[in-house]
């Protein structure tokens, strides 16, 4: 019935469609101006605080997984704010005195063989109080056979099963629900052998477990301690860190460590000249060429979805789509689109950023010749890439003068160090680049990780995007939920007009699935803070600065926060009871036993009662 509407009604709604375009260029679709934001000043943050060592990360050189795990553990323990020390048993055993004073041990050794006599030293330090994980599924050797009955394992553990996806409780993490199956795998692919086969005691917690039912994370007490057991082995992946993470944070009572909660959405090359002509699904589905499909129909439903989702879209100009890479760099004179994207997308409460002059990569020649990309070209020196940054810059501020131009999204999400330092000398208001999170397959990606510079230069990359996401990308953003309660999502108008990024499914489709994925968000994490990019940036500033001091002393849990420059927020997880009163700080339940925490001063106090 749309369809249909759409093609009978067509001549009438393209005579008020010119009406409308008309009306907004004689009046000006014209922005009006709201409070700025600011970033942090270096002064406005309180001193650091410091904190006793809390876990012992247990290694071993001679294992080649127990290095990646390392690496990965330690970010993630940098990142959580948890002092630690590193111990490589390749260079001598663990005694029991060199347990002594930590309250939480991670091993991130695959074969359990190396943990020699370190092995029973671990056992008896768990069952007088200590709390202990792995990392990994560990090789199913004959020291770890001895030691599986304690780790909660009544049968099997002798033999690998595979496993292709896998179902979360919802209460472990956000974003989970328990009838959902995670797939690791695409479609036809041969399930990975990544996991050992067993049963579990009756008192084991599972947390995690795969499509056929094997655990795959759990928790068992132990005397007075406690093991939680990663029985899962993805390596290379991002999104790991989500779940080792929220593996971690089952160690003890409570567990309590800062994040950057903030979610923002990109809209890539927009405003952008708008293509000419038609494209051939969308003439297929509304009988309309790609300029009117787009004001009349793709940007109508991206407003109103962020209206219904409360979402201000952070849009990044491009002024031309020419292959130029030396000067001149003429002016793009038709801007009534321009004007009238930009200014609804302000109106709307978004923002703008800047994407390009051209789409053409900030790399140079004879420096960057390695990231070279397509069919793009490099440029042929310092001097073109900074006249035509002028003449972006130039252009955006008599398009859109109250704006100030914060935040940069490098093209095809690639761009050289070299040229930062030619993208800030001439727009010196840029301190957000906004690249990607994830490896990009077969391109020379600007990969970041959330992080400030020491010149000042924050970087919130993107986590996901598309309006198709696929089952990695979910998991992805699931995980940086739990790790960073950040959400990070950025598409481009053209996606309906690329194959590769569904536009055979077509726009009802697309934006259908798009939605879902709003909807998710919003479901999950309802109290995440919907920004811009530049409050995404803030947002991470107030993250990279902060330091923990937390001690918990029977069931009253203080938190010393230095970096404090009036607010801060932590993610809070309650193993064993619930808050009963709060000091200095919010409390907001994200599932049964996560809570964000929302400090409004530099040292705050929870106190503990029975669940």
């Amino acid at each position: 019935m749309r369809k249909y509407l759409f093609k009978v009604g067509w001549p009438i709604l393209a005579l008020l469609l010119c009406a409308l375009i008309i009306q907004m260029e004689r009046n000006g679709v014209k922005y009006e101006a709201t409070q700025e934001l600011s970033f942090i000043e270096e002064s406005e943050y309180s001193e650091a605080v410091t904190s006793a060592t809390e876990c012992i990360v247990i290694t071993d050189s001679r294992d080649a997984v127990s290095d990646i795990f390392e690496e990965m553990m330690c970010f993630v323990l940098d990142s959580m704010r948890i002092p630690y020390v590193v111990r490589d048993l390749s260079k001598g055993q663990l005694l029991e005195a060199d347990l002594e004073g930590f309250s939480t041990a991670v091993i991130t050794v695959e074969n359990w063989d190396y943990l020699g006599e370190t092995l029973p030293k671990l056992m008896q330090w768990v069952r007088a109080g200590g709390r202990l994980m792995n990392t990994s599924t560990p090789l199913p050797t004959t020291s770890f056979q001895v030691v599986a009955s304690q780790l909660g394992i009544c049968e099997g553990g002798t033999e690998y099963t595979g496993v292709s996806g896998f179902h979360v409780s919802e209460d472990f993490m956000i974003g989970a629900d328990a009838d959902r199956l995670f797939h690791y795998l695409e479609e036809g692919e041969e399930p990975l052998q990544m996991s050992l086969a067993v049963l579990l005691d009756e008192d084991a917690t599972v947390y995690m477990e795969s499509e056929a039912g094997v655990p795959l994370i759990w928790s068992k007490e132990y005397g007075e301690g406690r093991f939680v057991f990663m029985n899962e082995t993805i390596v290379g992946n991002k999104y790991q860190r989500g779940f080792l993470a929220a593996a971690y944070s089952l160690l003890e009572e409570a567990c309590i460590y800062p994040v950057i909660n903030a979610s923002a959405y990109y809209l890539d090359d927009f405003p952008s000249p708008v293509p000419s002509g038609s494209g051939q699904y969308i003439q297929e589905e509304y009988g309309m060429d790609i300029a009117s499909f787009y004001l009349s129909v793709w940007w109508s439903d991206i407003l109103d979805l962020a209206k219904n989702y409360e979402i201000p879209y952070t849009g990044l100009i491009i002024e031309d789509y020419s292959d130029l890479v030396e000067a001149p760099f003429p002016r793009t004179k038709s801007t009534n689109q321009f004007k009238i994207f930009g200014n609804m997308l302000l109106n709307a409460g978004g923002e703008l950023g800047l994407h390009g002059y051209n789409h053409q990569s900030l790399c140079l020649e004879g420096i960057n010749d390695d990231m070279q990309y397509g069919t793009y070209k490099l440029w042929p020196g310092k001097e073109n890439m900074k006249a035509a940054l002028e003449e972006l810059l130039a252009f955006s501020q008599n398009l859109f003068p109250q704006q100030k131009f914060k935040v940069y999204v490098p093209p095809s999400n690639i761009i050289s160090k070299e040229s930062i330092e030619v993208l800030t000398s001439v727009c010196p208001d840029i301190r957000v680049i906004a690249s990607i999170y994830l490896e990009a397959a077969d391109t020379p990606a600007y990969v970041q990780e959330f992080e400030v510079d020491e010149d000042g230069i924050i970087h919130t990359p993107r986590v996901v995007s598309g309006f198709v996401l696929d089952e990695y990308q979910m998991i992805t953003a699931m995980a940086e939920l739990n790790f960073h309660y950040v959400q990070s999502h950025f598409c481009h108008p053209d996606d309906v007009l690329d194959e590769d990024r569904g536009a055979t499914l077509g726009w009802s489709v697309l934006s259908t699935y798009y939605e879902n994925y709003l909807a998710w968000v919003k479901e999950h994490a309802w109290n995440i803070r919907n920004v811009t990019g530049t409050g995404m940036g803030i947002a991470v500033q107030q993250y990279d600065a902060l330091s923990v001091d937390r001690r918990l002393e029977g069931n009253k849990l203080t938190v010393r926060v230095g970096g404090f420059s009036g607010d801060a927020y932590f993610m809070l997880r309650f193993t064993e009871g619930e808050p009963a009163c709060v000091e200095g700080a919010t409390l907001e339940q994200v599932t049964d036993s996560l809570y964000l925490v929302h400090a409004v001063k530099d040292e705050f106090v929870i106190r503990l009662g029975d669940a």
